[in-house]
């Protein structure tokens, strides 16, 4: 008698199914093969098979083994698919044809003694094809000891030894928890495959966050650009005559009144603005007030125009953070002088930030906004320091302002960055753990945020022109000298 897989309805241990490795009920049911060159060994192992379902001790050994309650078995029965062969060379060829038609053997019971080809010979050419087979050697002889076997087939985990004559139970206790071992272990080498790819995604992550990002020029300008200049004047005249006067070195841009003239100031945040006191709707003084006051805005110097000069506007003007004021009618060479020195002043101020030492925003800034908004972003990156994934983006969303408002705003105080900025902090605090802390150059590395030393020491050395090993040797290292990298106080 033959047995066919869809009168084979036996049952097999119930696997619990995980979403990720769904590719093991491809295999499913447990699909075992009998190699022997006896007939009458066959249709014992079919009658063994059986008889399977219909045995409450085994269902009790479910029960103590795997902690599975026996209607829960019993209402999971699954088949096995049993394949016959009556020699070795059957049973290799079988494996060999239904490896390359996707269809896996769990499990073989492989008579020892065979005409031809016997078991152990058998054995080593099936797990040539496929190593995980479970097998399961079955002889009535003592035909190899355990050296011979160790010998030929090697330490295995995946070998045991079923004397003949055998007991049924036997049989089908060897069946489910060799199935069940082969399935397990299928279904750790997946997860293993899995952690394995999203490690290599990880790490293909990790070196692109080294690379330097595509250049955004929509929010980070070309440093060479002209400065901008919004101004805000409510006669088209007058408006005229004050672009053409200053737009040959810088970018104008001209609102007719305050309200349009604020959204103008935050969307662009420009480099100087001009404003003509008496604009529609908000006088320029509450104008010079909002703009002041504002994060995004505070640090961008004010010219206030207007038609007359008494003291006491002017002195309203002052109060209101004004940078100058002019009187009308405007000589226009004045104008462009006093925009000139204003900003001029403003590049000068921002190139201290390049000297070296350490980040104090009382010194970088012009008002107390400015400050605690330098203050801020240094914080910020100071608390993210040894996160290498924080970016230009993280560091904006803390701020509570856009990546171009905090591009130009950076540029405007500092003449860096975003990602300088976070560079340079980095660089700053590294120096000053080398010259106070005992920690080595690369565990100073990934403290900092960086994920390669190599990286690292290049960035260094273009900060501080030494490498860290060499700036570790000097007598009293400049971080040793310098105040924190960040001065708090205001």
């Amino acid at each position: 008698m033959t047995l066919q897989a869809h009168n084979n309805e036996i049952a097999a241990p119930q696997v619990t199914t995980d979403p990720s490795i769904a590719l093991l009920e491809d295999h499913r049911p447990p699909r075992v093969l009998i190699i022997d060159d006896n007939p009458s060994i066959h249709r014992d192992f079919e009658l063994v098979f059986l008889d399977e379902s219909e045995n409450a001790e085994l269902d009790a050994d479910d029960q103590r083994i795997y902690g599975t309650s026996v209607s829960a078995a019993a209402a999971d029965k699954r088949p096995y698919i049993l394949e016959h062969a009556h020699s070795g060379l059957e049973g290799v060829d079988k494996v060999t044809a239904d490896k390359a038609a996707g269809r896996l053997f769990q499990l073989a019971f492989v008579d020892i003694r065979m005409p031809g080809m016997d078991g152990l010979e058998t054995i080593e050419r099936i797990w040539k094809i496929d190593p995980r087979i479970q097998v399961v050697i079955c002889t009535a002889y003592a035909d190899y000891s355990q050296e011979d076997l160790t010998r030929r087939l090697g330490h295995t985990d995946k070998l045991l030894l079923l004397k003949k004559p055998f007991d049924s139970i036997e049989v089908t206790q060897l069946a489910r928890t060799l199935t069940e071992k082969w399935y397990l272990a299928r279904q750790a080498a997946l997860k293993l495959e899995q952690m394995e790819l999203l490690v290599s995604q990880r790490t293909q992550k990790l070196l692109q966050l080294q690379q330097p990002p595509a250049p955004a020029p929509e929010t980070e300008p070309n440093e060479d650009r002209l400065p901008v200049i919004l101004l805000v004047e409510h006669k088209p005249e007058l408006g005229r005559q004050i672009c053409q006067a200053l737009e040959k070195e810088n970018q104008m841009i001209e609102t007719r009144d305050a309200a349009s003239g604020l959204e103008q100031a935050r969307d662009v945040v420009p480099d100087l603005i001009i404003i003509d006191i008496h604009v529609p709707h908000i006088d320029g003084v509450d104008l010079c007030r909002k703009l002041k006051a504002g994060l995004v805005t505070s640090h961008i110097p004010v010219i206030l125009l207007a038609l007359d000069a008494p003291a006491e506007r002017q002195m309203a003007a002052l109060e209101a953070g004004a940078d100058d004021y002019l009187s009308k009618p405007l000589n226009l060479p004045v104008l462009k002088a006093r925009a000139a020195n204003l900003l001029d002043s403003r590049r000068k101020l921002r190139a201290s930030f390049h000297k070296g030492g350490a980040l104090q925003p009382r010194e970088l800034a012009l008002n107390q906004t400015d400050a605690r908004f330098l203050q801020r972003a240094i914080a910020v990156v100071e608390q993210n320091l040894s996160d290498f994934e924080f970016d230009v983006d993280a560091l904006a969303r803390n701020v509570a302002v856009s990546r171009r408002q905090l591009f130009r705003k950076l540029k405007a105080l500092i003449d860096t960055t975003p990602k300088a900025l976070i560079r340079s902090v980095r660089l700053k605090r590294s120096a000053q753990l080398l010259a106070e802390s005992k920690m080595t150059i690369t565990e100073i590395t990934f403290a900092v945020g960086f994920l390669d030393v190599k990286h690292f020491r290049a960035l260094f050395k273009q900060e501080f022109g030494v490498l860290p090993s060499e700036y570790l040797k000097q007598e009293t290292p400049p971080a040793a000298r310098s105040s924190p990298v960040i001065d708090g106080s205001l």
